[in-house]
């Protein structure tokens, strides 16, 4: 075992030269963030099978529409703390943990009013279930949220193995919990409240196994951390409308079997895309401390050969969807096509490089003007090709941003504004 494990090291570090990589901290971090992320896919695949063969087509649109409308919520919050807690962690200030939950707390008073207005507004309208979601959203998405920081309380210790651990009791619990309770009942309000109770409790407690762990760290906290995660939020506003916004328009517009349909086509392409997420997480602590002009050479060549990746993994999807769908969904083969083209915004992981280059280092308007310039483009494509093409309009749009976005991340990294 050990002259195998001499055999790894050795090749892993040959390859150093050619991925411009610290391959050893990749594979080794790597493979903790790949279980959690493994586990957390196939908590996703069970409940979309349990949603595809025991709820209604029109129940599952609505329950998208609630939790859609939650997320624009959410918006009404400090959104960017968890990449400032994670920056923040990285540069030694032990006490962001408690610092972060205490203040998206407070500045989550607007979801809080957000969640009762719309529940004011669908009560008056005779429509109690939605009523009654978006009071208990509004109530216990605040707690979530703060809660959840950390987990990038670990990512900012590197922490992955722990990490990894407690993302998959994250993961498995709820959906556990929602599996069990579409087997017992086809009421949509039960499945809301089994949603948002458990996905409550659950970083609840992690939160404060979390805290007992670190508890003899030092208490420093980051004086910066209100106003860079202000700054992140308030720079993502428009794209985080943007991310829900094609939802909320299919529910409003084509109504909720039509969001079914869609919701089940972009669902196992999202859940592809856990390798973005996995590589964001792992080189935002190491780039952090590296120079910005090092990364400006070695981030084209690292984008580059992650699309060679996405692009075999679309071309893969493509050939196995209808496969896929005939066995697992074929309640849903209308979204087969429909997955098919979306599968194609999987090149946007080589964006993931320049992105986080940008966050980082701070290149603060570098970022506004990112995430101004494509959110809005994308809505203004919402709004033009949706009444065009229906769906298949939208997933074009997404499909025709996600590139763009990658494109232009790229050009800020290379030519960033003088200041």
């Amino acid at each position: 075992m050990e002259k195998w494990q001499n055999k790894i090291y050795q090749i892993l570090r040959g390859s150093e030269d050619f991925f411009k990589t610290d391959m050893i901290y990749l594979t080794k971090s790597g493979s903790w963030l790949s279980l959690s992320q493994g586990i957390a896919m196939l908590a996703g695949f069970f409940i979309s099978i349990a949603f595809a063969n025991l709820f209604p087509k029109e129940s599952f649109g609505t329950y998208k529409f609630i939790l859609s409308m939650v997320a624009i919520l959410g918006l009404f919050s400090l959104t960017g703390i968890g990449t400032a807690v994670t920056q923040a962690v990285a540069r030694d200030n032990g006490g962001s943990l408690r610092q972060g939950f205490r203040i998206n707390l407070k500045w989550s008073i607007g979801v809080v009013l957000g969640g009762l207005g719309f529940s004011i507004y669908y009560y008056i309208n005779g429509n109690t279930l939605l009523a009654f979601s978006f009071l208990l959203a509004g109530l216990l998405s605040p707690l979530t949220a703060s809660a959840s920081l950390y987990g990038a309380y670990l990512m900012g210790k590197k922490d992955f193995r722990r990490s990894a651990f407690y993302s998959i009791i994250r993961n498995t619990v709820p959906a556990l919990a929602l599996i069990l309770a579409l087997f017992l009942t086809k009421s949509l309000g039960i499945i809301i409240v089994v949603y948002f109770v458990v996905g409550a409790l659950v970083p609840l407690f992690l939160y404060y196994i979390t805290k007992r762990a670190y508890q003899n760290e030092n208490k420093k906290e980051d004086p910066e951390i209100v106003s860079y995660s202000g700054h992140l939020s308030v720079m993502s506003l428009i794209g985080n409308i943007a991310n829900f916004l094609d939802k909320i328009l299919i529910f409003h517009y084509l109504g909720a079997v039509p969001l079914a349909i869609y919701a089940f086509a972009i669902a196992p392409v999202e859940q592809l895309q856990g390798g973005k997420k996995i590589l964001a997480t792992l080189i935002m602590p190491k780039i952090s401390q590296r120079p910005f002009e090092e990364l400006q050479k070695s981030g084209p060549r690292k984008a580059l050969l992650l699309t060679v990746y996405a692009l075999g993994l679309a071309f893969l999807w493509v050939i196995f969807a209808p496969y896929f769908y005939k066995f697992f969904f074929p309640q849903y083969l209308d979204s087969v096509f429909y997955s098919q083209i979306y599968s194609f915004t999987l090149l946007a992981v080589s964006g993931t490089i320049f992105n986080e280059t940008l966050i980082a280092h701070k290149k603060q308007r570098e970022l506004y003007l990112h995430r101004t310039i494509v959110p809005i483009v994308q809505i203004v494509l919402f709004f033009i090709l949706l009444p065009l093409y229906g769906l298949m309009g939208l997933v074009i749009t997404h499909v025709i941003m996600r590139s763009f976005s990658g494109i232009l991340g790229y050009y800020f990294v290379k030519h960033p504004i003088n200041t």
